[in-house]
């Protein structure tokens, strides 16, 4: 009766979710909410109010329903919308073209818009002036095989027009059998979201909550339908959820994609169970992680790829000759992959290219390297299995909920003395074990048949960068030495990689970008890339006019070109999380040899700065020894990757004192005849 296409339907959507309702939701009193009728527009809305002076547009009325329906022998979702628009400024001109997706299934289905309806009103002398959508403002696109766009163009708006419209989606059950995401948080102040949906109970979705903002409404009900011809009423569950004067989300400094902040709920269909003729039909897509596990070690384009294969038997052998111990026969492994499958720069879960077609185009994307090499691996006699993921781009995965569209991404995970090894050959700048930062993302799912489990990705490198300077100064002004820049962790493995894409003349025209300031008479760069260890790169410099002169005084910032010029966290508050990937840490050493005849007349004074919970740490010191010369030391340390809001205060502090530090100056004073006898 009704066609299901699971496993490539669920990898179209990608989005992170925090809370699971299932049908026991609180019951208590709940706001009634605005009355809003369809185009009936007063003088007094065009006075909209939000505390965000700076919006473009408000959102004042943001409406959804889906139903369930049967037609033509198939079951169908309708979803209704009514969205009213406060246009405030002309950067939100765009909003007045509404453009709405329309799916095109494989069996002719397709969904379909209908009864849309559009107008614009706008405050002419204290009255209201109403303009229609008209035919001429609406066409449709192609934007590929499976999907058309709507289009939908109100007339006639200006800054301060009102726009109102609403319209109704049909979906057939073979193209989409989950509702779409209702986002209650959006880039614009929202005054009132409202989202309700009734589920018969034949079909059990997953509904799930995410984001920092409150509920105003949370309710559910009970009620009756009837959906399947010859069956009798069945029971439904009726949701409504809403959420009052709602912020616009803006993004702030060191946050992965915003699909894990907004406010927002999504559904996928865990099961159903429908009666036809022969009794009862049962199916389950992915209630559990067993379940899970099992969709993905049975599906020929992930479990498929990672048993043994013959392709990669004489290639094993070769490799065992060459290694004795376990250690080195991964690594041999590894490396192997890494030189001759190159990362065509796609995420994926699945591999559906042939083994041999990857090995011959020397090319795949994520899953055909990774499970290549679990499968290289295995032929090895090395115990390798998969971790999949969810990239930090595509959103965090939740422990709680087995959702296979949450995942995009797998690695191969070894044990080496009793713990996790995971390993990424999309890479070739990564050491060993290191995951790149796009995989750093919570937690993985080791899928294993037996003993399947979570698998921290916490960074198990920091992001090092030392910088180490022996300097001279002379009565000029002028600054002249040695300086060496050591990257160590993912900072070595970002240096690496720009080394390697740049070349080392684009690499040293970079260097010399940031740092006009500088005279670079002499540097010496890496011969090559090495995959290991640290990046380090040696200079000898010249700052003509490090320092500024005035009478008997020089003036100079001791941390040259290196300071912290701005605090990346602008608000006093934080709604979100600080990720910054991986820890972080920053050590500046300085010896300067004061030019003869001047003395340190001021300098900064020694701080040392801790967060709460030693999260992390600043000091800062500046010391003149007995050659007269000054010893400046600066050390910045992050402990860890992720800092709650909770946290945010004190983060927020540590950056500014960081800033303010580093920016103060050093004076030099030319000394009298009597005070260098």
């Amino acid at each position: 009766m009704f066609s299901f296409s699971f496993r490539h339907r669920l990898c179209l959507l990608a989005v992170f979710c925090t809370l699971c309702l299932t049908a026991s939701v609180a019951q208590k009193a709940q706001p009634a909410g605005p009355v809003v009728k369809f185009g009936v527009i007063y003088p007094d809305q065009f006075t909209s109010s939000t505390a965000d002076s700076t919006a473009s547009a408000v959102i004042l009325y943001d409406y959804g329903e889906v139903t369930f329906d049967r037609n033509d022998n198939d079951l169908w979702l309708v979803s209704q919308y009514h969205v009213r628009i406060h246009i405030r400024k002309k950067a939100a001109y765009d909003r007045a073209t509404i453009q709405l997706p329309v799916r095109i299934g494989h069996l002719g289905q397709h969904e379909s818009v209908s009864d849309f309806e559009g107008y614009t009103y706008n405050l002419v002398n204290g009255n209201v002036s109403t303009d229609r959508l008209t035919k001429a403002g609406h066409f449709t696109e192609k934007a590929s095989d499976q999907l058309m766009i709507e289009k939908y163009t109100l007339p006639n708006v200006h800054e301060g027009s009102i726009i109102d419209y609403r319209y109704t989606v049909r979906t057939p059950f073979s193209v989409g059998y989950n509702p779409r995401t209702w986002r209650f948080q959006q880039d614009v102040p929202v005054k009132w979201s409202e989202y309700r949906i009734t589920i018969p109970d034949y079909f059990y979705y997953k509904m799930l909550l995410s984001g920092y903002l409150k509920m105003i409404v949370n309710e559910q009900t009970k009620g009756k339908t009837h959906l399947l011809p010859g069956q009798d009423d069945v029971q439904t569950s009726v949701y409504r959820f809403a959420m009052k004067d709602v912020p616009a989300f803006r993004e702030e400094a060191y946050m992965t994609t915003e699909d894990d902040y907004m406010a927002k709920i999504e559904f996928e269909l865990a099961s159903y169970q429908l009666p036809d003729v022969t009794g009862i039909r049962r199916k389950d897509f992915s209630v559990g992680w067993d379940a899970f596990d099992r969709t993905l070690l049975n599906d020929a384009d992930f479990g498929g790829k990672i048993k043994r294969t013959g392709s990669m038997r004489e290639t094993a052998k070769a490799l065992l000759s060459q290694q004795a111990d376990t250690l080195s026969r991964i690594k041999s492994a590894y490396e192997f992959i890494r030189q001759n499958i190159k990362w065509n720069d796609e995420a994926s879960l699945w591999s559906t290219e042939s083994t041999k077609k990857i090995i011959d185009n020397k090319k795949g994307n994520a899953a055909d390297i990774n499970l290549l090499l679990i499968a290289l691996l295995r032929e090895m006699d090395i115990d390798a299995n998969p971790v999949v993921l969810s990239t930090r781009s595509h959103g965090r995965i939740n422990e709680a909920y087995a959702l296979i569209k949450k995942f995009n991404y797998v690695v191969a995970q070894v044990s080496v003395g009793g713990k996790d090894m995971l390993l990424d050959a999309t890479d070739p700048y990564v050491t060993l074990g290191m995951l790149p930062v796009r995989c750093l993302n919570g937690t993985g799912r080791l899928v294993h048949p037996t003993k399947p489990r979570f698998v921290s990705l916490l960074p198990l490198e920091r992001d090092v960068e030392v910088y180490t300077g022996t300097f001279t100064l002379n009565d000029d002004g002028g600054i002249s030495g040695k300086f060496i820049h050591s990257h160590g962790g993912y900072s070595a493995w970002n240096a690496r990689r720009e080394f390697a894409v740049e070349g080392k003349k684009k690499f040293l025209e970079t260097i010399q970008k940031q740092r006009p300031a500088w005279q670079i008479e002499q540097a010496t760069l890496p011969d090559g890339v090495s995959s290991s260890g640290a990046f380090t790169t040696d200079y000898t410099i010249s700052i003509p006019e490090a320092c500024s002169r005035a009478g008997d005084h020089l003036y100079f910032y001791p941390m040259l070109t290196e300071a912290h010029r701005i605090n990346p966290f602008k608000e006093t508050e934080r709604l979100y999380p600080v990720d910054f990937g991986v820890p972080i840490e920053e050590n500046f050493t300085a010896t300067y040899t004061l030019p003869k005849g001047f003395r340190v007349e001021e300098m900064p004074k020694p701080v040392s700065m801790s967060l709460p919970g030693d999260g992390g740490r600043f000091l800062y010191h500046i010391s003149v020894n007995a050659e007269n010369q000054l010893l400046v030391t600066s050390r910045f340390v992050l402990r860890r990757p992720l800092y709650y809001a909770e946290e945010y205060g004190a983060l927020r502090e540590l950056f500014s004192q960081v800033v303010a530090k580093q920016a103060e100056q050093v004076v030099l004073k030319r000394a009298t005849v009597a005070e260098t006898r």
